[in-house]
């Protein structure tokens, strides 16, 4: 699993950094095992203002001579930024397992939603 860290910003357009709080302080977690990781941001007064976290499946497989291989099934992207107004952005990125046309994608784009949608972990 990536475990860098590209930035509260990477993944927001250019047009709506001007509209969201930028976190004065951050923590991550990992966890190799899944594998997967999870960023946190917070403003001055210690309140979330960013969260992005980021996971992959994966199974183990067998080829036609019996030789195991692993195999990603999916994986997801989830970033939110909270707005100046208190309102939050969200943007969520899943692909699926690979099928007989390709890896299933789907990605919400970047979309303005309530704080009861924005999760808290």
């Amino acid at each position: 699993m990536d475990r860098r860290d590209e930035g509260w910003q990477t993944g927001l357009p250019d047009d709506m950094k001007d509209s969201v709080v930028e976190p004065v302080s951050r923590e991550a977690f990992h966890d190799d095992s899944v594998p997967a990781s999870k960023w946190r941001g917070y403003d001055a007064d210690g309140a979330l203002c960013w969260y992005r976290h980021s996971f992959q499946l994966w199974e183990e497989r067998f080829d036609d001579e019996d030789i195991p291989y692993m195999l990603q099934v999916a994986s997801e992207l989830l970033e939110v930024w909270r707005c100046l107004d208190g309102s939050w952005l969200r943007r969520q990125l899943r692909v699926g397992a690979q099928g007989a046309c390709g890896k299933r994608v789907e990605d919400s784009g970047v979309e303005r939603v309530a704080a009861r949608d924005v999760p808290r972990l």
